[in-house]
């Protein structure tokens, strides 16, 4: 139930003192499906849990979803999975795409690639509300609770409460008290741990998240997620050297993610290691070239590499990407100077 903290704490682990973005990709893949995650109707925040799978037929969900790929939505809830031609079974051409997030029931769509070099996917997740309180006395069938649900009615009402207020609503200092209340009827429920941290990094108060994921971390030991959340806190602490540690745990257990590439090659760039943080930006483009501070951070590698050119298709991409993100001024200022400085070579 908490692969979408990514999504909702992304926002607050991308200030980075210098400028950096991604490297062009090295090659353009001949086939992809990309697509849009809606959730009630609304584009799907940052961090969606996105599976590839070769379809059983046209219309069967895959036993197994994940087994090709996974990625996770952008902030506008899209998002891609490249180089389809090199998945899957020898001869496939059918793929079956599947999102899944907390609280939500799955859904899938299988994509013919038989005729189209391209396929488009459009998901709305609903509310699951089988995940709700059972109405049945104790010891009945609610007594065998599902592994991913706090224990007792009343931590399940708080837990979607502040659900709600921190996903849908968008209001996370609200949140941070029933996240709370949750853990006070119920410690050892880790998610919760996880949605506090996110919570918090929301609400930039980056000690107290820290604090949130080292828990989540000791009750959910291999939550790649716990880790990455662990080691962004301590990112926008400038605790650069203790981040590499649980990024690198998060790395093991998800080596596909490009947020957890990000934050590990910023710590690397800020630990003065920009040739050990570049594998780690590219990587974080090659997962999701739509990541607008992966951008900024490879366009500072650029910079190292006293190459301008790309260093500025690098922040041009930023902005198109985030007119107005944090970072936009100062990318703005900086796209200047190396126009400039181009300009009078």
């Amino acid at each position: 139930m908490f692969r979408f903290v990514l999504a909702l704490f992304i926002s607050g682990l991308i200030s980075i003192s210098v400028f950096s973005q991604t490297q062009p990709s090295q090659s353009v893949a001949p086939r992809m499906i990309n697509g849009q995650i809606r959730i009630d109707g609304q584009p799907a925040p940052e961090g969606v849990l996105v599976l590839l799978d070769s379809a059983p037929s046209r219309d069967q969900a895959p036993s197994a979803p994940g087994e090709l790929a996974r990625t996770i939505t952008d902030s506008s809830g899209k998002f891609a999975f490249l180089h389809v031609e090199s998945m899957g079974v020898a001869g496939s051409k059918l793929f079956a795409v599947t999102a899944q997030f907390a609280g939500y029931r799955s859904a899938f769509q299988v994509v013919d690639l038989t005729v189209a070099r391209n396929g488009y996917v459009n998901l709305d997740l609903k509310r699951d509300k089988s995940r709700d309180a059972p109405n049945v006395p104790p010891g009945g069938p609610g007594a065998t609770l599902a592994a991913n649900t706090p224990a007792s009615p009343k931590a399940q009402e708080e837990l979607g409460k502040g659900e709600t207020l921190l996903l849908k609503k968008h209001d996370p200092k609200s949140s941070i008290d029933a996240f709370k209340k949750v853990l006070k009827i119920d410690p050892q429920y880790g998610p919760a741990y996880l949605l506090l941290g996110t919570a918090y990094m929301q609400t930039q108060e980056f000690p107290e998240a820290e604090s949130a994921f080292e828990q989540a971390v000791k009750l959910q030991p291999t939550s790649g997620t716990a880790f990455l959340g662990l080691g962004a806190a301590m990112n926008q602490q400038q605790k650069f050297s203790a981040a590499i540690t649980p990024l690198q745990h998060s790395l093991q257990l998800q080596p596909d993610s490009a947020e957890a590439h990000y934050e590990m090659g910023r710590s690397l760039w800020a630990l003065g290691k920009w040739q050990e943080a570049e594998p780690h930006a590219q990587k974080a483009l090659q997962l999701n070239n739509q990541f607008p501070p992966a951008h900024i951070l490879m366009g500072n590698i650029y910079l190292r590499h006293k190459d301008g050119n790309a260093a500025t298709r690098e922040f041009e991409m930023y902005l198109k990407l985030d007119p107005q993100g944090p970072h936009a001024l100062a990318v703005q200022e900086m796209l200047e100077k190396l126009r400039k400085a181009l300009g009078e070579k």
